[in-house]
């Protein structure tokens, strides 16, 4: 994957989960969609810190190299 596609996909990961706080903050949710919705946040959110510490650690080897 390019560098490009993993920053559109993280910006992809971030609207989404911008969408699921709004969902949560709205409080129109059932306690059931709401913790699915959370779960689901979870998981994009670890994919989102993932690609972060991807380009953390392409930045340090560029820094050591």
């Amino acid at each position: 994957m390019t560098e490009a596609n993993e920053l559109e996909r993280f910006e992809d990961l971030i609207i989404r989960l911008e969408e699921i706080v709004r969902q949560l903050e709205g409080g129109n949710l059932s306690l059931k969609d709401s913790l699915a919705i959370f779960k689901e946040a979870r998981q994009l959110s670890e994919k989102a810190n993932t690609l972060l510490n991807q380009a953390e650690d392409m930045l340090n080897a560029e820094t050591e190299a």
